[in-house]
């Protein structure tokens, strides 16, 4: 089970979303494509099959640079555009609106497939929005992609530069009232790309699990996207929550990710990560998989695509870890962690009605 996957926005980008231009039941792994930063497509049915991946949460992304009812208007068609893959490709995937669904879908033989909103401005400061992609399908929102949305701050500006300070303090009244909305419909409040302080806050604020979808750990390359020690220690003893690591190389390797004019993070670096985040948490309980395929370039040697999650397996198998890690890791994790947040929106229904909040009533302005 992988928890951020860009082929959404990649076939925006490659075929404007006319599906009828692409046949993901064919290889594409060999297929140019000048539209695209990375060239080839890094998914399709041979190689998810290949890759044994049976679960995936599509990222409907959204650059920052798109912002206000654009942004809304741009997540929709996003969001319709895996709804269509799940009605175009019907015999190889299948949309899940819950765990239960996961579970049967995959039992079924398919693709269980479900969406994550990639940055908190795609709501354009609307709580009401927030609750339509819900209802639409949506099971996670990052806070904040590479420049926030006001209301969280992201660990990089619109340039993917470092952001030293954050100005909303990590979330600010209007960002606490998202997280306990989110909570309260069931989505998953992931804090991949955000602050620290963020995370700190977001978890302190957040009455569920939160996640990581696709992020590392700090301590093993300090990049600010990724997780530092006392926040992987807090989804243990905190709320519970997962990270999923990502094989993009400047994640996993830094500054050093090109050695000799290649990629240098391998596989081995991947699974350093891994060891670390076990290592902090004392299990690998909080531990799960967010490849980030087809939104990045430089995916680290040994993990090019879709089909290689069994390289990473055969790693960890290498280093010792069970079986019952390996199957933790590779998706029960998440699967515990969806339970959790449907449980937690369950509890919160009976008792809370829909927020009516907008950045206004706190003197905020959404951006």
């Amino acid at each position: 089970m992988d928890g951020h996957n860009d082929l959404p926005w990649t076939l925006y980008q490659a075929y404007e979303h006319r599906l009828e231009k692409v046949d993901l039941r064919e290889p594409q792994e060999a297929v140019h494509c000048p539209a695209l930063r990375h060239r080839y497509l890094h998914t399709d049915f041979p190689r998810v099959r290949k890759g044994g991946l049976t679960a995936q949460f599509w990222s409907v992304y959204v650059p920052t640079q798109i912002r206000g009812d654009a942004a809304v208007q741009k997540t929709l068609e996003q969001i319709d555009v895996v709804h269509r893959l799940c009605e175009k490709y019907s015999g190889e995937m299948g949309f899940a609106w819950s765990a239960a669904d996961v579970r049967r879908i995959v039992a079924e033989g398919k693709l269980a497939s479900m969406c994550g909103v990639e940055g908190g401005h795609q709501i354009n400061g609307s709580l009401a929005t927030l609750r339509m992609y819900h209802r639409l399908g949506v099971r996670y929102m990052t806070l904040t992609h590479n420049g926030g949305p006001g209301w969280a701050d992201a660990a990089l500006d619109d340039d993917s530069k470092y952001v030293e300070h954050a100005k909303a303090g990590g979330l600010s009244p209007f960002g606490c009232e998202v997280v306990r909305e989110m909570n309260r419909v069931g989505m998953a409040v992931d804090i991949a790309h955000v602050h620290e302080d963020t995370m700190r806050k977001a978890i302190e604020v957040s009455e569920a699990p939160v996640i990581f979808s696709h992020s590392n750990t700090r301590a093993v390359c300090n990049h600010p996207r990724n997780v530092p020690d006392d926040v992987l220690l807090s989804l243990k003893n905190g709320k519970d929550g997962v990270v999923m690591i990502n094989i993009n190389a400047p994640f996993i390797a830094g500054d050093f990710f090109v050695k000799d004019g290649k990629v240098g993070a391998t596989v081995k670096e991947v699974a350093d990560h891994v060891d670390h985040a076990k290592k902090v948490t004392g299990s690998v309980a909080h531990i799960g998989l967010g490849a980030d395929y087809d939104g990045i370039k430089s995916p680290s040697r040994g993990m090019e695509d879709v089909s290689t999650y069994p390289i990473l397996t055969a790693e960890l198998l290498k280093r010792g870890y069970t079986d019952d890690e390996i199957i933790a890791i590779n998706g029960g994790n998440v699967i515990r962690v969806m339970e959790k947040i449907e449980a937690v929106a369950a509890r919160l229904q009976k008792t809370r009605l829909a927020s009516e909040a907008t950045p206004a009533d706190f003197g905020e302005v959404a951006l």
